[in-house]
């Protein structure tokens, strides 16, 4: 699968498909909150001017994620998804990454809340390819 390049600086690269509705986060480095937010709105606008529904996020260049940005995230960015649509997400992480439990937390928060387990289904992986696998079956089955 081919991904369009939607922006990319010394921390993040986010790349799309949307054709495919996928879009990619890669976190090259460890961002400060202010630019965190900064691509995950930009990640937002593309997603609903193009309606994409899979989100594969690579956290393993991120050493951790501030509560408050786990808040955010949830609250601000999954809460504004297209709610007419079921988005999958994948986190993958490294085992560092894994025993901060930023990604469980993200996970939990979700599953928890019945209006955006509706229309988001959060998994955690530590493999890419793997994480790519699964939002494509889930795709395919629903």
């Amino acid at each position: 699968m081919e991904l369009t390049s939607i922006l990319s600086n010394e921390y993040v690269l986010v790349e799309a498909n949307p054709e495919n509705k996928y879009i990619q986060v890669t976190w090259l480095g460890q961002p400060k909150s202010d630019d965190f937010r900064e691509t995950h709105k930009k990640a937002l606008n593309y997603v609903l001017e193009h309606n994409i529904t899979m989100w594969l996020c690579d956290m393993r260049g991120m050493v951790y994620l501030e509560i408050a940005d786990q808040n955010w995230l949830v609250r601000e960015i999954f809460g504004l998804l297209a709610p007419h649509l079921k988005h999958e997400l994948a986190y993958v992480v490294s085992t560092a990454g894994l025993e901060l439990m930023t990604s469980f937390r993200i996970h939990e928060m979700v599953t928890t809340d019945p209006e955006l387990h509706k229309q988001l289904s959060v998994e955690i992986f530590f493999q890419k390819q793997i994480a790519q696998q699964w939002l494509f079956e889930t795709k395919e089955d629903s």
